[in-house]
C-alpha cells in the first residue's frame, strides 16, 4: 500500500484516475499479491492527510479561479527532512572573497540580513555554538557570535563581538 501511495503521490509524476486504475489492474494481471483497489488507496491517502495535516490550502480568486497554495514553512521542512536533498541546502552564507555566483555568496545574506533570519547555531566537532551566547575561543579570548558563515575552503567562521575582562575580573 505504502509504495503504491508513494508512486501515485509523486510530485514529478502525475497520474490520472484512469492511469492509476490501469497500473493497479496491470499489477493484478501479472500476479502481484495484495494489490490494493483504487478506493483503498484513496481512503489511505485521505486518512493520512487527516492524521498528518494537509499542507495545501484551497484558495479562490475574485474571478472564481480555484488554486491550491502550500505553506513555505512546510515545504522547507520537507526539503530538510529529505536525506538526498539536505546535503545540497546551504544553511549559512558563504564568504567567497568577492566572487558572487550563488545567492548565498551575496553580502545581503552575509552582512545585511537580520540575525533572526539566519541559522542560530553551528556544530563543530560535536560542540554546539550559538548566536548571542558567550563563547570561549581557541586563542583564549571570549566573544559573542553574531552570525555564522562558511569561509570558502576554510570551514565555519563567525562574526563576533569581542568580550574583554575588566580589572575586577568581570567580562565586559
Amino acid at each position: 500500500m505504502m509504495k503504491t501511495d508513494i508512486l501515485f503521490s509523486s510530485q514529478e509524476l502525475r497520474f490520472s484516475r484512469a492511469q492509476k486504475q490501469a497500473i493497479l489492474s496491470w499489477g493484478r494481471d501479472l500476479g502481484a499479491e495484495n494489490v490494493p483497489s483504487l478506493y483503498k488507496i484513496e481512503k489511505f491517502q485521505a486518512d493520512a492527510l487527516e492524521a498528518c495535516g494537509n499542507p495545501s490550502k484551497r484558495m479562490q480568486t475574485s474571478t472564481g479561479q480555484v488554486f491550491y497554495q502550500n505553506s513555505m514553512h512546510h515545504h522547507v521542512a520537507q526539503q530538510y527532512a529529505h536525506p538526498n536533498v539536505r546535503g545540497y541546502i546551504k544553511a549559512y552564507p558563504v564568504f567567497a572573497g568577492g566572487c558572487v555566483s550563488e545567492t548565498y555568496h551575496s553580502s545581503k545574506w552575509l552582512v545585511d540580513a537580520p540575525g533572526t533570519l539566519l541559522t542560530p547555531m553551528v556544530r563543530i566537532d560535536d560542540r554546539d555554538f550559538y548566536v548571542d551566547e558567550l563563547t570561549y575561543c581557541n586563542d583564549e579570548e571570549w566573544c559573542i557570535p553574531v552570525r555564522f558563515f562558511e569561509f570558502e575552503g576554510q570551514g565555519m567562521w563567525a562574526v563576533c563581538q569581542k568580550v574583554e575582562m575588566t580589572e575586577v575580573g568581570d567580562l565586559a
